[in-house]
């Protein structure tokens, strides 16, 4: 478990193996779907395998899940969060909100145990090197998305001769940690609502139409929530739930990720005007935080804090986080009482592996791939994880959503398959264009 000391504890590493029906094997290609907190076993078996072996012949496609992370040796932090996702409105006493982030963080180490200090980005990339000495195989090929492009990086900066080729694809600025409080992220869902609202309102048979278009549908309401839970049906664990403020955040935000689910999220605003209820909103907030149809939530949650907390060098203190917080909150119309609510890192022993990525010296440059209309990872980052690379390139596509290849993107297709199966490098600063995205 412990690189420094590795006679400290023993940890299970999930793996799982799509192999594949080309005739000429290329090698393996891992996966890492983000997060932190995704699972790439879950990955490879829903579907992702199959499509890379269609798609990307002559790849064994190979899922594991991080330390920390599903079938792997899992953290653990509260169980339930249900209803407890915060909001602070703006001049709101944060106290509570300190309060709250110091029992989590108590419940974080008194339920993982030293585990929770070890699940940084180095000891999954260090894990990954032991997983492609397990294969067998002298280098690997490597896909990640979203925060899946961090560990990507780090692997590439501490095993760079192992490294066959790296596709980075929603990219993570290795400056960005809880202690940074950068308006990046959040600049990135207003862009995203932005592009949604003015689709929305270009489309007459759009259903915030009756209510003023999706602007006034929002601020509608955001302001009904404002007054008070709203009912949220029932689900096979719970006789009733209902829908916070902060799971109405996290249900916009959470449709946002793809075009794919702007409808979803006209059918929730619309249900929340129309009949005062909010259960489609409440299940895609559900989806954002790891909860099943049963109530119970997966690891995710924890596995995200727990990560980006073990990755990041710096502990400035909760009022000085708060005031940088705050400030940065002003600068978001539709989201900001939901960024003023997390209070960092408060309460987590300090770093003792911070991230580590640098430039790598790689036969083939890695590919790092941008979208203009991502939410969660905007272009802003893209520039800086490939600089930090240095033997990279970035290639851009003008459309909508979190994830380009095999996800929201059709124009980055061709050039990503000849990436991966015959090593052809485009020119740094690559771009093209979705054409007309007609969704909603």
């Amino acid at each position: 478990m412990r690189y420094d000391d590795p006679t400290v504890g023993d940890i299970q590493i999930a793996v799982n193996r799509y192999p594949t029906s080309a005739p000429d094997r290329i090698g393996v290609l891992l996966l890492n779907p983000g997060g932190p907190g995704g699972s790439g076993v879950d990955m490879v078996a829903e579907g992702m395998g199959q499509l890379l072996d269609y798609m990307v012949p002559g790849f064994d496609v190979i899922g594991f899940d991080p330390r920390g992370v599903g079938a792997s040796t899992p953290v653990r932090c509260l169980e339930d969060l249900d209803d407890q996702v915060p909001v602070l409105e703006d001049g709101e006493d944060p106290v509570g909100l300190f309060v709250l982030q110091q029992e989590y963080a108590a419940a974080c180490l008194s339920n993982s145990g030293d585990l929770a200090l070890h699940v940084g980005t180095n000891n999954v990339a260090r894990d990954i090197d032991l997983l492609r000495a397990a294969l067998g195989e002298e280098q690997i090929s490597f896909l990640g998305y979203s925060y899946g492009s961090r560990i990507g990086a780090v692997y590439a900066a501490l095993f760079p001769d192992r490294v066959r080729a790296m596709v980075l694809d929603g990219p993570v600025d290795p400056e960005e940690h809880p202690s940074a409080v950068s308006p990046v992220q959040g600049e990135g869902f207003e862009l995203a609502w932005e592009n949604f609202a003015s689709a929305c309102d270009g489309n007459p048979a759009c259903l915030l139409a009756e209510y003023g278009g999706a602007e006034a549908a929002f601020a509608a309401a955001n302001e009904l929530l404002r007054g008070g839970d709203l009912p949220a049906g029932e689900d096979n664990y719970s006789e009733s739930r209902v829908l916070t403020r902060g799971e109405f955040f996290l249900g916009v935000a959470m449709a946002l990720y793809s075009p794919y689910t702007w409808l979803d999220l006209e059918e929730g605003l619309l249900e929340v005007l129309e009949s005062g209820e909010g259960m489609r909103l409440q299940f895609l907030a559900d989806l954002m935080l790891g909860r099943d149809e049963y109530g119970i939530y997966d690891d995710s949650q924890a596995v995200n804090w727990l990560v980006s907390c073990a990755d990041d060098p710096e502990r400035p203190g909760q009022e000085e986080l708060y005031a940088a917080t705050d400030a940065v909150a002003d600068m978001l119309p539709h989201f900001g009482d939901a960024f003023r609510a997390p209070s960092g890192c408060s309460g987590f022993p300090a770093s003792i592996d911070p991230l580590h990525v640098g430039v790598a010296d790689l036969g083939v440059p890695a590919m790092v791939i941008a979208m203009e209309g991502d939410p969660a990872t905007p272009m802003a980052w893209a520039r800086a994880l490939t600089d930090s690379i240095g033997d990279a390139v970035l290639i851009t596509s003008d459309g909508e959503g979190h994830g380009a290849f095999l996800a929201n993107s059709f124009c980055v297709t061709d050039v990503v398959l000849v990436y991966l199966v015959d090593l052809v490098v485009p020119e740094d600063g690559w771009s093209c264009s979705e054409g007309e995205q007609g969704f909603g």
